[in-house]
């Protein structure tokens, strides 16, 4: 009788092992790992102390998973390491933000059809004398021009290359806002939003004299979208894309965007500017 009970414990034990194991995918699966790139991507994501703590695109993130059956957990990375984590398939199920331009995935991550933002590129500048168009990079020849390091900025890569101007790299966009508003650097090509952010955070920036001329006929406006990892299933991406659908009808995706883009920054526009 006694054995009879142990062999039935066994049994007992070994179905609930092999359930567990069995389950164990798909519990793992509704775990959604959010890439977040550290201290260069604000306003659209905001990291403190090592720390994901909003911005535009991880708000809207939150809000896509918020009440569903997946979890967000946010993995915060130096931009280069983020995207070796990805080639290196160290980081599986993850989603993130890219843009047709950057691809900064490759092959590995798919684009959620819906975008999400749209960009429109810069000069912050502190000179008068500029034109308030940006027609070419003729326009910026023999000019010392700012720039995020590690990021990719390939028509200003190529005129740089060919000494048609001077590319100034920096890794904080305060410093970059400190050379133009100084005069030590003639421009700042960055995204406006971003831009926008960072100075109004800096009351000692300089802003009489600061402004922004249109950059689109270097870099033209484009979207950007929510990228998520190729072995995902496809319904993850169908959800993820009814997700951003319902919010952006819901006029949800336009109060997140304006928490934190507000236009009251004081600056003036050139002509060609939005």
């Amino acid at each position: 009788m006694s054995d009879c009970r142990v062999r039935w414990r066994g049994s007992l034990v070994g179905c609930l092992v092999a359930v567990i194991l069995a389950a164990g995918p798909v519990c793992a699966q509704t775990v959604v790992n959010y890439l977040v790139v550290e201290d260069k991507a604000r306003p659209f994501q905001i990291v403190k102390n090592g720390e994901s703590r909003g911005g535009v695109v991880s708000d809207i993130v939150d809000r896509i998973f918020a009440g569903s059956d997946y979890t967000v957990n946010h993995l915060v990375y130096p931009v280069n390491r983020l995207r070796h984590v990805v080639s290196d398939n160290e980081v599986q199920h993850w989603i993130a933000y890219d843009a047709l331009p950057w691809r900064t995935f490759g092959n590995q991550g798919l684009y959620v059809e819906e975008p999400i933002l749209q960009t429109h590129h810069v000069l912050l500048t502190c000179r008068q004398d500029m034109d308030g168009d940006i027609r070419n990079v003729a326009d910026l020849q023999g000019l010392s021009i700012v720039t995020l390091r590690n990021f990719d900025y390939q028509t200003l890569d190529v005129a740089a290359s060919h000494g048609r101007l001077r590319q100034i790299p920096i890794d904080r966009y305060e410093a970059g806002i400190k050379l133009v508003s100084l005069g030590r650097a003639d421009g700042f090509v960055e995204m406006e939003s971003r831009l926008r952010y960072h100075i109004k955070s800096m009351p000692e920036a300089g802003a009489a004299c600061l402004r922004w001329l249109d950059f689109s006929a270097i870099i033209p406006d484009f979207p950007i979208y929510l990228a998520i990892d190729i072995d995902w299933p496809s319904d993850f991406r169908e959800f993820v894309l009814k997700r951003i659908v319902e919010l952006r009808q819901s006029g949800e995706l336009a109060r997140i965007k304006a928490r934190y883009l507000s236009s009251d920054d004081g600056l003036d526009r050139g002509s060609g500017a939005e």
